[in-house]
C-alpha cells in the first residue's frame, strides 16, 4: 500500500526526529553533560513510527525502553521528552519518570521497568475499554526478548478469550539484550505463537515504513471492530548496542554494516525523493529543521526549573490523603 504524499512526509519527518533525538542524547552522554543512560533504537524507526501512526489520540500505547520512537509517534514532543529526561519539574511526570516515559495527554500510561509486566496491564486497559464500550484500542509495543517473559502467554490467552481490542506489536530486532535472538528461540519467528490462541497474525518487513503502517492499520481496524486481538511481528535490526555503556563484544562482525544498507530512514528518503514529495534541497532543509527543534528542546530543558525536596512528596497519595 502506497501512502499518500502528506502522510508519508509526516512519517518521514517523525523518523528523522527520532534519530536526531537519540543522536543528541548520545552526544550529551559523550560530553558528560548528562548522566542519563540510554537504550537507543537506531535502525528501528520505521517500526516505532509505523506502529503508532495509525493510532488515534484516545488509543492507549504501552511502549518500551528502546529509544523514543513510539513516544514521538504517539504524539509526545521533543520538549516534553527532554524535560522528563532531565528530571525537570515541568516534565510530564514532573521529572520523576525520566527514562520511563509517561504522558496521560496522549494516553501513554508509562513504561514498566520490569519488562513484560505490562503484558497483563495492556489486557487490563483493553478490558476496561470493552466494559465501558469505548471506541478505544490498546497497542502493546514489545520486543521479542520480552515475549519470553511469564506474562506473555496468559495475557494472549485472556485477550483472545475475551475478544479484547488489543494489538500485540512485536519488534523483532534480532537481539535479546546482549545476545542474539537465536540463543533464546528455537524458531525464527515469534508471531506463530498467536495461533495457539486463535489470534490472527502477520509478519512484515520492519524496514519499510509503508509496510509497517499498513500492517498496523489492518490490526488496529480488526481490534477496533470488536473482532478481538491481533499480533504483528516486525522484522528489523537494532543497529545500536543494548545500552549506552555496552561494549558490544557479542555483535557478529559485519551484521551492522549489512543492515545499514537497508536503513529505514534511507529507504523512506528514497521514496519521498522518487515520488517528488521532497527535493534533495528540501530534504536537507527538513533535516536541519528537525535538528534545530531537538537542539531548542534540549536548551529549554536545561533552563527549566528543577524539582525541590518538597516536590518529592507530591503525587504520592491521592488528593485528600489516605482514607
Amino acid at each position: 500500500m502506497a501512502l499518500d504524499n502528506q502522510k508519508l512526509k509526516e512519517l518521514y519527518r517523525k523518523m528523522l526526529l527520532v534519530r536526531a533525538m537519540e543522536e543528541k542524547h548520545g552526544q550529551l552522554l559523550q560530553s558528560g553533560k548528562i548522566q542519563l543512560m540510554a537504550h537507543f533504537g537506531t535502525g528501528q524507526e520505521a517500526v516505532a513510527v509505523g506502529v503508532t501512526g495509525p493510532l488515534r489520540k484516545e488509543d492507549i500505547l504501552f511502549g518500551t525502553h528502546r529509544g523514543v520512537g513510539e513516544y514521538i509517534g504517539k504524539g509526545m514532543s521533543p520538549g516534553e521528552i527532554w524535560l522528563e529526561y532531565l528530571g525537570k519539574k515541568t516534565g510530564p511526570c514532573k521529572g520523576k519518570g525520566t527514562l520511563h516515559l509517561c504522558d496521560k495527554d496522549v494516553n501513554i500510561p508509562g513504561l514498566v521497568s520490569s519488562l513484560g509486566a505490562d503484558f497483563s496491564m495492556s489486557v487490563g486497559t483493553a478490558l476496561a475499554s470493552k466494559m465501558k464500550k469505548q471506541d478505544q484500542v490498546t497497542l502493546y509495543f514489545v520486543g521479542e526478548g520480552t515475549c519470553n517473559q511469564a506474562d506473555a502467554h496468559p495475557s494472549m490467552c485472556m485477550a483472545a478469550l475475551w475478544k479484547l481490542p488489543l494489538v500485540f506489536a512485536v519488534c523483532t530486532n534480532q537481539f535479546c539484550e546482549m545476545s542474539y535472538m537465536c540463543d533464546h528461540y528455537p524458531t525464527e519467528d515469534v508471531a506463530p505463537r498467536a495461533a495457539g490462541y486463535d489470534i490472527p497474525y502477520d509478519i512484515v518487513d520492519g524496514q519499510d515504513i509503508e509496510k509497517t503502517y499498513e500492517a498496523t492499520s489492518k490490526a488496529v481496524a480488526h481490534a477496533r471492530a470488536g473482532k478481538g486481538p491481533y499480533l504483528v511481528e516486525y522484522k528489523t535490526f537494532r543497529m545500536a548496542l543494548h545500552f549506552s555503556g555496552d561494549p558490544g563484544g557479542y555483535v557478529k562482525p559485519g551484521d551492522v554494516e549489512t543492515w545499514k544498507k537497508r536503513d529505514p530512514i534511507d529507504l523512506c528518503r528514497k521514496k519521498v525523493l522518487e515520488r517528488g514529495i521532497l527535493t534533495a534541497e528540501g530534504d536537507k532543509k527538513l533535516l536541519e529543521e528537525v535538528r534545530a527543534e531537538v537542539d531548542q528542546a534540549v536548551e529549554e530543558g536545561f533552563a527549566a526549573p528543577s524539582p525541590t525536596a518538597k516536590d518529592l512528596f507530591e503525587d504520592v497519595y491521592a488528593e485528600g490523603g489516605v482514607r
